[in-house]
């Protein structure tokens, strides 16, 4: 378990760092177009070590828990334990497979598919499918959400733009070929697309959870920890998530 004592001292910054799981990925190139990755980084496998005890950190609170609105690092830090995407970074900051074990890049460099993991799952224990990937999406894309990242990070795919302006309510790009499968099609050829798809704002969220009002407050997620209880400005409590798709945090649940 992770309790974060939310006092403001000015030591809060330097403590936020402390927020690192131990997870432990493996490093592999960045893929060229036309090529297949089929890498996926060691934190798949869980680990055998014994969780113990309590790491206590001081902090504030994050602004929010939601990944298509979160634009500043307090909150980001947060949304990292909770939350998961399609790619995560590995220690020299290229994009490695999370969600997605795999992916296939057409010859042009525009037509990304993903395979999905099957043993993903949200904190409830629905099954993560590509179908959540897209409404994620599609919300973040959504002027109602009103992302200040889902431009930056969501703008490349076709028809992103035009909804982000409020003229179309769905990304064109996107299809979902099957429960595991995602294809993203791209404006033009950009070779940083996949670093994009580490970022918060691509996260997956759980459609039944984001449409029950203050849905951030009480986060089903699918990252290796779960918000067990959040007191605004006195406490906010993470517990181990036992079934977490990769390496289990090393502390108490």
């Amino acid at each position: 378990m992770v309790m974060h004592s939310l006092k403001k001292s000015a030591l809060a910054l330097i403590l936020a760092l402390l927020i690192i799981l131990p997870l432990v990925l493996t490093g592999c190139p960045a893929p060229t177009p036309g090529s297949t990755n089929t890498t996926t980084p060691s934190s798949s496998t869980a680990s055998n070590s014994t969780p113990s005890g309590t790491l206590n950190l001081y902090g504030t609170d994050p602004y929010t828990l939601d990944p298509a609105t979160s634009s500043e690092a307090t909150s980001g830090e947060y949304i990292m334990q909770i939350f998961s995407g399609l790619l995560t970074l590995d220690a020299n900051l290229n994009p490695v497979a999370d969600i997605a074990k795999s992916w296939t890049i057409s010859p042009d460099g525009k037509v990304y598919t993903f395979t999905l993991r099957q043993d993903v799952k949200f904190h409830d224990g629905r099954p993560v499918t590509a179908a959540d990937f897209k409404y994620s999406w599609e919300r973040a894309c959504n002027p109602a959400t009103a992302s200040a990242t889902a431009g930056t990070y969501l703008g490349d795919i076709v028809g992103a733009k035009e909804m982000l302006a409020g003229s179309t309510t769905s990304l064109s790009g996107l299809k979902v070929v099957n429960d595991y499968t995602l294809q993203v099609t791209i404006d033009k050829a950009k070779s940083y697309f996949l670093d994009k798809m580490a970022f918060v704002a691509t996260f997956v969220v759980d459609k039944n959870n984001v449409t029950s009002g203050e849905w951030w407050r009480k986060p089903n997620g699918t990252g290796p920890f779960k918000l067990k209880n959040w007191v605004n400005d006195t406490s906010l409590v993470l517990e181990r998530n036992a079934a977490f798709y990769g390496e289990k945090a090393k502390v108490n649940s």
